[in-house]
C-alpha cells in the first residue's frame, strides 16, 4: 500500500498580450482581466488583448455549471427577481448560472466567448474569486457590450483557476474523459519508474445526517488500474459508517496517474485516509 503526495498540476493557460508579450492572467477585477508587470497590476478589458492557448491539458478539477441562462437585447432580464426585473436594451447581455466544485478553488475567472457568423470571438472575463468545496456559488452577470448583439450567440464558456483552464460540465462527458485519458497517458510517457500520484481529486462531504456533529475519519483501500481509475474501493476502518460511505463517494470521483514500472503503467493498490471536520 502507498500514501501519495499532493495533486499534480495541468498546463493550460489564459493569456493577455501586453506590449507584444504574452502574459498569464491570474486574476480579474470585475470584468477586467489583470496581470502583474514589474510589480504593477495592469487591467485589460478589450477582447483584442486576450488569447487562449490550445492544449490537451486542463487544471484537474471539474466545475459543475448548473442552470446556465444566456439572454441578450430586449429579451434579457436581470437577476433581481420578478419584482426587480427590468428589460435590458440591445447591446447588453445577461448570464446566470450556479457553480460548484469538488474542492476549494481560488483566483477563479469565468470567461464567456460571444461569436457571430460575421465576426470573430469576443471575450468577457468575469472575476469569480473563491469557490468553496461542494458549496453552490450563484453567478449573475449584467454586461454592457461594445458590439451589437443581433445574431450573436454564446459560443463558449471557460473557467480558469489561477490562469489554467479547469474542466467544466458544459464540456461533453466524452471529451472530458478523453482529456483525462490524455493527461494520464502524457504523464506516464514521461516516467521510467514512478509511484502512484493523484491527478483529479474531490473532497469528501461531511454526512448531513450525522448527529452530533463530531470529528471523524475513514480509511479506504482500493486499486488503481492502468488508466488511473479507482477500482473496488473498500473501507478499512471508520469511526462511523457514515464517514465510510462519504469517503467512498468522494474517492470514486478521483483519477490518478498510475504506478509506472519500466515505462509501463501497472495496476497497484493504495490506501487513503479521509478526515472529517464538522462544518462550521
Amino acid at each position: 500500500m502507498v500514501i501519495f503526495s499532493r495533486p499534480l498540476v495541468a498546463q493550460n493557460l489564459f493569456f493577455i498580450e501586453n506590449d507584444g508579450k504574452m502574459e498569464r492572467v491570474r486574476s480579474a477585477d470585475g470584468d477586467t482581466a489583470v496581470i502583474v508587470d514589474g510589480g504593477k497590476r495592469i487591467g485589460f478589458n478589450e477582447a483584442a488583448h486576450f488569447a487562449l492557448q490550445t492544449t490537451t491539458a486542463y487544471f484537474p478539477v471539474l466545475v459543475t455549471v448548473q442552470n446556465p441562462v444566456f439572454s441578450k437585447g430586449a429579451r434579457a432580464i436581470s437577476d433581481n427577481g420578478t419584482a426587480g426585473a427590468r428589460l435590458i436594451h440591445s447591446g447588453r447581455f445577461v448570464f446566470t448560472a450556479d457553480l460548484e466544485a469538488p474542492q476549494t478553488l481560488n483566483k477563479v475567472i469565468l470567461l464567456l466567448v460571444l461569436k457571430s457568423s460575421k465576426d470573430g470571438p469576443v471575450f468577457y472575463p468575469v472575476d469569480i474569486g473563491h469557490i468553496d468545496a461542494h458549496r453552490t456559488k450563484r453567478i449573475s452577470i449584467d454586461q454592457r457590450t461594445a458590439i451589437k448583439l443581433r445574431g450573436v450567440r454564446l459560443a463558449g464558456l471557460h473557467i480558469f483557476v489561477d490562469g489554467m483552464e479547469a474542466l467544466n460540465s458544459e464540456i461533453p462527458e466524452r471529451e472530458r474523459t478523453a482529456a483525462l485519458d490524455r493527461m494520464v497517458a502524457d504523464r506516464v510517457a514521461k516516467e521510467q519508474n514512478a509511484e502512484l500520484q493523484p491527478l483529479f481529486v474531490s473532497e469528501a462531504v461531511y454526512p448531513k445526517a450525522l448527529k452530533p456533529r463530531v470529528k471523524g475519519k475513514a480509511v479506504v483501500a482500493f486499486h488503481v488500474d492502468t488508466r488511473g481509475a479507482v477500482v473496488d474501493p473498500v473501507v478499512s476502518s471508520e469511526t462511523d459508517p457514515a464517514f465510510g460511505v462519504a469517503a467512498i463517494d468522494a474517492l470514486r470521483q478521483w483519477r490518478f496517474v498510475p504506478r509506472v514500472r519500466n515505462a509501463v503503467a501497472v495496476e497497484s493498490g493504495a490506501e487513503l485516509p479521509f478526515v472529517f471536520d464538522p462544518p462550521s
